[in-house]
């Protein structure tokens, strides 16, 4: 079964194409993005077994990037498909599903008036999702496409851990409420550590470190606690989001003046370790300056790690101390041991014992960078959601 994933977002379209066999490990045939949609110097570029390709054309919107990602799957050269019947299912990231899906499902009338209903949840994320799976549907007619939620695997949450001591009307209302996103990774990576561990489930703390960032409290495989909330701005400390404030910083930023737009800017691409070091969104660049000696670029490195720290003992203590492994994933999780240093160092009274020389050789590969005489372990896990579509969307398409 071979199995088409997409990511649709507002200015690109991420694609992978699985080789899937019951029983089997999973082969990857292709991976590759569309970059730049909607201007005149838009970029394709695709790999397969390591050989890469690019084209650069105008792609003004998503069904002609997938009209290109088609044509390009279909080439005689570089292609993996000789015809549009060879995928057999497509697999779509929807990053909100609301309260209604606690699963992946096929997607019908039914399921995109949901997505639609939850544009206002996610305005950068879903109306562009469902674009992908109208494209989809143009593209590749007759075949199921099967809608992989972000906030699906927060849905075990208990009620305790996503209700806001708001008025209850504001539930009912307007849907306030936490979600929580990152789903696909944290999922990924609790399926990945039960298998490292040789367990049917484990109880773990998992760190998603990127230009998003968010900690999931996952017990016996179920999310029970996660950083981000109504939206992604809630939690950890990003690379240009906040996280937590004081919301009373908005009600006194709105008396003083600023208006909804220029709050909106200033909390989604301003803010986080950009808005504390004043100089990048790149965190890389920020650790370099702090080793130079930038003053306010160590600053936001420490206010980064703390604020992971603080959610890392929190949630050893909602997974009442019994913690099998925590893990890290995302461009700054599996690529700066000097981050995951700043989390981990004198932690040994919580059992987390990180080995520094693991710990400052590991790169982006899969490896434990736990001392021998850890009992939590810990894992760097790379970034995989794609393979957990293709997983779920097949698991979807074989039960019906």
């Amino acid at each position: 079964m071979k199995i088409l994933v997409l990511n649709c977002r507002i200015y690109s379209i991420e694609y992978e194409v699985f080789e899937m066999t019951n029983g089997a490990r999973e082969t990857e045939l292709c991976n590759g993005i569309v970059d730049h949609i909607g201007f005149e110097q838009s970029i394709l570029t695709h790999t397969t077994k390591n050989k890469t390709e690019k084209i650069v054309k105008a792609v003004l919107d998503h069904k002609k990037a997938l009209e290109l990602i088609d044509q390009t799957l279909l080439n005689t050269e570089y292609g993996v498909i000789k015809s549009k019947d060879d995928i057999d299912v497509i697999g779509h990231r929807i990053v909100h599903g609301g309260g209604t899906f606690t699963s992946s499902v096929i997607i019908d009338e039914d399921v995109k008036k949901e997505i639609y209903k939850d544009f206002e949840l996610a305005p950068l994320h879903n109306p562009y999702n469902l674009k992908g799976v109208e494209a989809a549907e143009t593209y590749f007619p007759g075949k199921p496409n099967v809608a992989v939620f972000d906030t699906s695997f927060h849905q075990t949450m208990p009620e305790v851990a996503y209700t806001y001591a708001l008025p209850e009307r504001l539930y009912h209302e307007y849907k306030i409420r936490k979600y929580g996103f990152h789903g696909t990774s944290h999922k990924y990576m609790s399926n990945r550590v039960a298998e490292l561990l040789k367990k049917k489930n484990a109880t773990m703390i998992s760190l998603h470190l990127g230009a998003g960032s968010s900690a999931c409290a996952i017990k016996d495989g179920k999310s029970i606690d996660t950083s981000m909330g109504f939206t992604p701005l809630e939690g950890l400390v990003m690379t240009d989001r906040p996280g937590d404030v004081d919301p009373g910083v908005i009600v006194y930023l709105l008396r003083s003046g600023w208006t909804l737009n220029e709050i909106e800017l200033c909390l989604n691409k301003e803010s986080g370790t950009l808005g504390i070091s004043g100089i990048s969104n790149e965190m890389k660049e920020i650790v370099e300056a702090a080793d130079k000696g930038d003053e306010k670029a160590k600053l936001a490195v420490d206010v980064f790690a703390y604020r992971i720290r603080k959610y890392l003992g929190a949630y050893c203590f909602v997974l009442g101390g019994k913690v099998d492994a925590v893990s890290f994933t995302g461009r700054i999780g599996d690529n700066s041991p000097i981050i995951r240093g700043k989390i981990l160092s004198g932690l040994e009274g919580f059992g987390i014992k990180l080995d520094n020389k693991k710990n400052e050789k590991a790169i982006g590969d899969e490896q434990e960078i736990s001392s021998s005489d850890s009992k939590v372990k810990i894992f760097i896990l790379p970034r995989n959601e794609k393979i957990l579509i293709a997983r779920e969307a097949m698991e979807v398409v074989t039960r019906k």
